[in-house]
């Protein structure tokens, strides 16, 4: 029993780490690509234009590659979305780098960001139902907010490192960081197929199919709120860098990109703190969590919208982290508590895909809102959120977690 918990261990910090690396990517997409869009010619409407029509996929490749789980397992899954993540980043790179150059036309960088984001994100997909299912897998009803916060604290801490990445490298280039989180991301995949164990649970339930959808009433609640918060959020990591210009001044590209990492980090360590440690610690209800997180969701967005300096946005970011931090224990524990244990591979490919309907419309969303005034998608999402969290406390949670 003590050598079946220490490999347990060993696969869920390789799982995490798994995580970190996808995140320190994504993390870079945001951090360098938007501030590099205008640098290449495009406006804040094409470059919008282009990751949303890049995210329409992801609706269904997310719900497939959770089922995919059920059915071949956790660890192929979880593999495939490394490998993908990194070779979609290595092109979003090659392509910006062609358009500082001179090399491609507006017409052909726009082209070329819809395409290789479109690759990422159909199978960078696959990551996280993969990773969902499998912490659903190895943990009790009483432990899945701490396995859930395992898996949040992972994506944190990428982001965290990320920014200190870009950091560190934007001396060789502003590229430079994207081409090494990609291949880190790689090499985190082939560590994945050396050492990560399939979790025995999922081994004895594969068989059983899954009887779930897009509509099943236990997930609806979820599916909402996860549309809701990324809708907000990706937004407001596209117009970051925008924001930073515009409403504080800012203007050099190598100093928006430094402050833009400064808050970012405010955000990702507030979930790294309360996902890695406080939740580990203290063993706090889903359901709790599930309620918790849209007031300090709105309180963090109204920071935001009225921001005159750095350590007001910053304190903004910080806000939202405690909000994901609740979150993402709190609405996936809830659905994994909701649905069968055959069933949770799927159960987190829609939830995933939910995540993506909000992103898609992100995208397009915050940029347009963006040009009626600098903080009207802030004051947006704080209104949406405060209706959010009324909604919250009507939806019935499993008293297991």
């Amino acid at each position: 029993m003590e050598a079946q918990a220490q490999a347990t261990t060993s696969d869920r910090l390789l799982l995490a780490a798994g995580v970190v690396l996808f995140a320190i990517g994504q993390s870079l997409n945001f951090l360098i690509v938007a501030p590099m869009a205008r640098t290449v010619g495009l406006s804040e409407v094409q470059f919008g234009l282009a990751f949303t029509i890049a995210s329409l996929p992801l609706v269904f490749s997310a719900p497939f590659w959770g089922r995919r789980s059920d059915i071949v397992g956790r660890k192929p899954i979880f593999i495939l979305g490394l490998f993908g993540s990194g070779i979609g980043t290595i092109l979003l790179g090659l392509t910006l780098q062609a358009g500082m150059n001179g090399l491609l036309t507006i017409g052909w960088i726009l082209v070329c960001i819809t395409i290789s984001r479109t690759l990422y994100g159909l199978t960078s997909s696959a990551i996280y139902p993969a990773a969902a299912a499998y912490m659903a897998d190895v943990t009790s009803g009483q432990n899945r907010a701490r396995g859930m916060a395992i898996i949040g604290s992972a994506n944190s801490f990428g982001s965290i490192l990320g920014p200190i990445l870009a950091a560190s490298l934007a001396f060789a280039g502003a590229l430079v960081p994207m081409y090494a989180a990609a291949g880190l991301c790689m090499l985190g995949a082939i560590a994945a197929i050396g050492l990560l164990n399939e979790p025995t649970h999922h081994v004895e339930r594969k068989k059983t199919k899954a009887d779930i959808s897009f509509w099943d009433p236990r997930l609806r609640p979820f599916l909402i709120m996860w549309a809701c918060f990324f809708l907000v959020f990706i937004s407001l990591n596209l117009i970051t860098a925008f924001y930073i210009e515009d409403r504080l001044g800012i203007t050099d590209k190598k100093a928006i990109i430094r402050t833009a990492s400064l808050v970012l980090i405010s955000m990702a360590g507030v979930i790294t703190l309360v996902q890695g440690v406080l939740l580990q610690i203290w063993r706090v209800p889903v359901r709790y969590l599930f309620r918790l997180c849209g007031p300090a969701f709105c309180a963090g967005l109204l920071l935001m919208a009225f921001a005159t300096n750095v350590p007001m946005l910053a304190g903004g970011y910080a806000l939202l982290g405690l909000s994901f931090a609740f979150a993402t224990p709190g609405i996936n524990g809830s659905a994994s508590l909701a649905v069968e244990p055959h069933e949770q591979g799927a159960a987190a490919g829609y939830l995933s895909a939910s995540n993506t309907i909000g992103a898609i419309a992100a995208p397009l969303f915050g940029t347009s809102i963006y040009q009626i005034a600098p903080n009207a998608p802030f004051l947006f999402g704080a209104g949406l959120f405060f209706f959010i969290s009324l909604y919250a406390l009507t939806v019935k949670i499993d008293k297991r977690g």
